[in-house]
């Protein structure tokens, strides 16, 4: 049920660091390296602060130190508080805003400083990035939150189970890396037991986790949201240039970043701060265009592949605070949004999802004879159902694991035998006589019916490639109420692909994806403790003015 595979120790500092530690509010004190540029000079400072050890051949930081440095900037990287070389007590989110604020006033006062700091990072480190924002220190100019989420918390240490499907995926994270200073590569059998269950095996094997005790205290109350930033959320205190990067096939939290991009761009009074990045890859930043060519390619395990990222990324990171901290000019006016199109290559526009270029085309979902279901470009005749059966002690079994989830593509699992299964209910279009590209989000609208008390959905947008080969392009879930519902619009995650030529587009609907997803017990327990497991069935309306369908937004350029 329980294996530890690995235990990471605190790397070799670069020699190219300068290290020192810098003294909280508190007194605690954060370690911290300085990789100053050959000249000697007053510099703008980029921060990058990590709970995954500053120094380590995960994060490639002091890798990257080198482009930052060879362009005139101060790279900063810092242990977060409680992790590696750094003092106080292990504990996610809540120190990070006072920190941030602490670290930046230290920068400003060094001998290098010329006063202004950029800030960036990935994944929780890209939260980091977002509570530096939020700490309102006047020398922050310019932000690039990468593959992350203003709200990551609460969804990480916090499960708002009432609104939102719980996901699983940050629970091995909170084992691994906020039980102490050191990181850990565990591996637990989901299939064993419930998540809280392990989790209790973990705490017997490696000690307690300050964030796993904190997700076990608000997921078995009353799912409450949760917020680390106090009177100062970024959606209301951002004042500075922010790029908001996220990938396409990160599920979980590109999401959170094109939450963030709407919510800001909302703002009238904030909107022109506000540019949007966006690629085709994975959490872990393995490309699309790299799918099936080995681990050569994968960034994480390959020298070669990472400087590759490195010298890519870095220099789009570099245009944006060349602008925004050095006052430099672009060449080029600067596109609102840069968006990579699956399989056909990288687009600009001064918007996302809105404009000319934009087209709706509507799929229905229908039942051929035999049982088959399609999606079809005109309405059924008549009115139908079609139906399939949530049983909670044998949920359908996500296609990869919960370590494989944040390399999505490295793995891209082939999902066509989720279409065998008879909790899966699935609609697939005919071959396409041309290719279609789908750039926004994707819309599922339905009445749907289930004799549970409760339930989830879950929405899967596929790829069936001519050989059968069925891949996931895009997706989303929700929590449903018991009974028949109105009309319910499920909006997928944003995406932008090209559907090939004699390539089929595919729906597949389930009620559950474990261990991705906490199951839904088909009662209005709380579903981090319900003891009763309840089958239920599930009907979609079929055909009529209800008729469910699938709305796809076309990138038509004109």
């Amino acid at each position: 049920m329980f294996e530890l595979l690995h235990v990471a120790e605190a790397e070799e500092l670069s020699a190219r660091a300068e290290p020192c530690h810098v003294r909280m509010r508190d007194g605690v004190r954060l370690a911290t390296d300085v990789y100053l540029p050959d000249h000697p000079s007053r510099h703008p400072a980029i921060l990058v602060r990590t709970p995954y050890d500053k120094c380590s051949r995960y994060t490639a930081l002091k890798f990257q130190a080198d482009y930052y440095t060879a362009q005139g900037y101060v790279f900063v990287v810092q242990d977060v508080r409680g992790k590696f070389r750094s003092e106080g007590e292990t504990v996610p989110y809540y120190h990070d805003v006072a920190d941030a604020y602490d670290t930046i006033e230290w920068i400003v006062a060094q001998p290098w400083s010329n006063g202004r700091v950029g800030l960036t990072g990935d994944s929780y480190y890209g939260f980091t990035a977002w509570a530096g924002v939020a700490c309102g220190h006047a020398a922050v100019r310019a932000a690039i939150p990468k593959v992350t989420g203003v709200n990551m918390g609460a969804s990480h240490v916090a499960s708002c189970w009432r609104q939102e499907v719980p996901n699983l995926l940050g629970l091995n994270d909170l084992i691994q890396i906020w039980t102490d200073r050191r990181g850990y590569l565990v591996s637990l059998d989901y299939a064993a037991g419930h998540p809280l269950e392990l989790a209790e095996i973990a705490r017997s094997k490696l000690g307690v986790s300050s964030g796993v005790e904190h997700l076990k205290r608000w997921a078995t109350g009353n799912g409450d949201w949760f917020s680390p930033y106090g009177a100062r959320h970024p959606y209301h205190t951002t004042h500075v240039p922010i790029l908001h990067w996220v990938s396409w096939y990160d599920p979980g939290l590109a999401p959170a970043g094109m939450a963030d991009w709407r919510a800001l761009r909302s703002n009238p009074s904030m909107r022109h701060l506000h540019f949007l990045r966006a690629a085709s890859a994975d959490h872990g930043g393995f490309l699309l265009e790299d799918v099936d060519g080995g681990d050569s390619l994968n960034p994480y395990l390959d020298d070669a592949a990472m400087h590759r990222r490195l010298a890519r990324e870095t220099a789009e990171e570099m245009a944006f605070f060349d602008v925004h901290l050095k006052g430099i000019a672009p060449v080029l006016p600067q596109a609102r949004v840069r968006w990579h199109l699956g399989h056909a290559g990288w687009r600009e526009s001064q918007d996302w999802g809105e404009g000319s270029q934009w087209q709706t085309q509507t799929y229905y979902l229908d039942r051929r004879a035999g049982g088959a279901g399609s999606l079809a470009l005109t309405r059924p005749v008549g009115t139908g159902t079609a139906a399939w059966v949530h049983d909670p002690a044998n949920p359908v079994t996500s296609t990869s694991s919960i370590e494989e989830a944040w390399y999505f593509l490295a793995a891209y699992p082939d999902e066509r035998e989720q279409a065998s299964r008879d909790d899966v209910l699935t609609f697939t279009s005919e071959a396409l006589t041309s290719p279609a590209d789908v750039a926004g989000q994707p819309v599922v609208n339905l009445v749907m019916e289930t004799t549970a008390a409760a339930g989830h959905l879950f929405v899967k947008l596929q790829d069936v490639f001519p050989d059968g080969t069925t891949r996931q392009v895009s997706r989303g879930q929700m929590v449903c109420s018991g009974g028949r519902s109105g009309q319910v619009s499920l909006r997928l995650n944003d995406v932008a692909y090209r559907f090939g030529e004699g390539h089929r587009i595919q729906l597949q609907m389930q009620s559950s994806d474990y261990p991705h997803f906490l199951v839904h017990p088909g009662t209005n327990e709380n579903p981090w403790l319900a003891k009763t497991l309840l089958r239920s069935v599930q009907r979609v309306v079929i055909g009529g003015s209800a008729a469910a369908s699938l709305s796809l937004p076309i990138y038509a350029p004109l």
